[in-house]
């Protein structure tokens, strides 16, 4: 018997949240399924909770229902409210429950009373264990990066001074895509011709990361005048460069982090990809290096993957030393958004309350926007402010495998479910158990 596929409607606590994992041009129907969708609207408040109109999907053949019951596989994407998760069924979203996020245990411990099967997105890997499914990290880079030039602008509003970003509005107030691009534009042209702030050092952008939303990021600021330099040109460009463009500094891992003095004469290597595997085999030889990058940077994008075997690049610690002897960083866009992270006054921000203000001497937090301070905008899904974009891309990403998902068989044994090796990387548990890869989140839920 062939399964019935259901798409799930984002919560309604998501505001601007849009994006579906399944777009009305999928193959889900020409390969002979049944397809049920949860309308667009929510019932409760009227909002409007996906890219894509009910009309559109019906075009294609699937049909529209509030009760989704029948239906034994579901694809959603963010977070699934724990009233809504449905016994004995099949579930693929983002869960971010892998790394012991503690906001979601109880969701994951729903899960399994409810004898579910979780598929994880961002668990979708190659035997090499890179991801396969990434078209949002590119998408939040550019939301991102965006959106924390407008909260530099804003800041810059309440600290009274006049600057260029002052009208780059927040990703989801903008028209489009190409709206935005108008703004970025018109804020180079007056950079051009008026610089950048005199009461401002020449505004140096650091971008932490290399990966897909680095490079999402960094597409977004090279549409502003910008010059990209070196971490040894740092304290040059601070002290003396022209405010006419705004720089660029990408870093690598080895110069984010560093050899702890009493490994340092262990460690012989010299080529940038042995450092990288050093690193990677033994982060706990390394510390931050940021004391030696933040007093000449404004403002700061984090964008790597990190997990707990890692030095932190930002503890309350470390800042607090550094803001006690220089206060240039003004603004951190924190698109990895890892509550507690790498950043460590890292939390979790939404599109409709994108930001916080963080005190790093009294470690204390306001949210919203003050004049001194940090602010940190951590939106958790920035890529919902471009969400048609972004679902197009999500769901061209996920046909390869799209197939052999919906053809799996759900009730015997994940060794004998033929589903594809890189999607049972991506299975935590299955009908309540958890996989053999992931028996270390049990627990999570004791």
């Amino acid at each position: 018997m062939k399964n019935i596929i259901g798409i799930l409607r984002e919560g309604i606590d998501k505001l601007g949240e849009k994006r579906t994992a399944i777009t009305p041009a999928n193959q889900i129907i020409n390969w002979g399924f049944k397809l049920l969708i949860e309308p667009a609207v929510d019932q409760e408040n009227g909002e409007i909770k996906r890219a894509f109109k009910d009309e559109d999907y019906v075009k294609a053949g699937a049909v529209i229902k509030n009760n989704l019951s029948e239906a034994n596989v579901m694809f959603g994407l963010k977070e699934i409210n724990i009233n809504k998760i449905l016994p004995d069924k099949t579930y693929l979203f983002f869960s971010h429950t892998h790394k012991g996020q503690i906001k979601n245990r109880y969701m994951l411990k729903k899960l399994v009373e409810n004898k579910n099967t979780l598929i994880d997105y961002e668990l979708i890997t190659d035997n090499n264990n890179r991801r396969l499914i990434t078209a949002f990290t590119f998408i939040a880079g550019s939301a991102g990066m965006v959106d924390t030039f407008w909260a530099l602008g804003e800041k810059l509003k309440l600290k009274g001074i006049e600057s260029p970003f002052k009208n780059i509005t927040q990703s989801i107030n903008a028209k489009n895509l190409a709206h935005i691009k108008d703004l970025l534009v018109k804020a180079g042209e007056k950079i051009k011709v008026e610089g950048t702030p005199e009461t401002l050092p020449p505004i140096i952008c650091c971008i932490l990361g290399r990966g897909k939303t680095s490079i999402g990021a960094q597409q977004i600021l090279d549409m502003l005048p910008c010059e990209q330099i070196t971490f040894d040109k740092l304290s040059s460009v601070y002290d003396h460069d022209s405010r006419k463009k705004i720089y660029k500094l990408v870093l690598k891992v080895y110069d984010m982090f560093r050899l702890k003095d009493k490994y340092k004469k262990e460690y012989t290597g010299n080529k940038d990809i042995d450092k990288v595997r050093h690193y990677l085999k033994n982060p706990d030889m390394y510390e931050s290096n940021m004391e030696r990058i933040l007093p000449y940077v404004t403002v700061l994008m984090n964008c790597i993957v990190w997990s707990n075997e890692y030095p932190r690049l930002l503890t309350n610690d470390l800042i607090k030393k550094i803001y006690s002897e220089n206060q240039t960083l003004l603004v951190i866009g924190d698109v990895t958004c890892d509550p507690n992270g790498s950043i460590e006054f890292s939390k979790e921000t939404w599109i409709d309350n994108p930001v916080y203000t963080y005190y790093p001497i009294n470690e204390t937090i306001k949210n919203g926007f003050e004049p001194n301070g940090i602010t940190v905008m951590a939106v958790t899904n920035l890529p919902c402010e471009f969400s048609a974009d972004a679902s197009e891309k999500f769901s061209n990403e996920l046909l390869p495998f799209l197939k052999g998902i919906i053809s799996a068989d759900y009730n015997d044994r994940l060794s004998a479910s033929g589903l594809p090796d890189s999607i049972k990387n991506a299975v935590i548990m299955w009908r309540g158990i958890f996989t053999e890869k992931y028996k270390y989140m049990e627990e999570y839920i004791s």
